[in-house]
């Protein structure tokens, strides 16, 4: 059985400072975060503390917000839009793809870009459409794309 860490207080004000320096800004409203066992940070409603989930079998629950290690967060493709949809601002790190380099990232592969900047985590666009995160990392967007997104007929 997986067990959930529900953040306190003193946590979330983590998260959200690693929100803030990673993306440029936080979630905003009032939310419980979770992290499971494979660390994996879920969003819920803060009603959740009213259920004892220590009973329960669960693997999953809310939305799947990222991945939360060594005080860094990889947001997931849903988690991203969720993330850029409801954050306190707009991020300071969308990056902007043309349909050949969106169409590369589909076929899952890294894409060669010049940033001008240091190694970062990015948001990805495609015209209005976000696509998710990723890493920029000496020269190159690194390729986070799930397999299941993965296709040729996107655009």
């Amino acid at each position: 059985m997986q067990k959930l860490k529900i953040f306190n207080s003193k946590e979330v004000k983590k998260l959200r400072e690693v929100m803030i320096k990673e993306y440029g800004v936080s979630i905003k409203g009032d939310y419980a975060f979770l992290l499971n066992e494979r660390e994996r940070l879920f969003l819920v409603n803060k009603e959740i503390s009213k259920v004892n989930l220590d009973n329960l079998r669960i693997d999953k629950i809310g939305l799947n917000l990222g991945e939360y290690k060594n005080n860094q967060l990889r947001l997931s493709k849903e988690g991203t839009a969720f993330f850029v949809e409801n954050s306190d601002g707009e991020p300071t790190n969308i990056v902007d793809l043309s349909k050949e380099e969106t169409i590369t990232y589909f076929e899952g592969l890294d894409l060669v870009k010049d940033l001008k900047e240091e190694d970062r985590m990015i948001i990805l666009r495609y015209e209005n459409e976000i696509l998710g995160s990723s890493r920029y990392k000496d020269g190159k967007i690194l390729n986070f794309m799930p397999k299941m997104y993965r296709g040729e007929t996107i655009l």
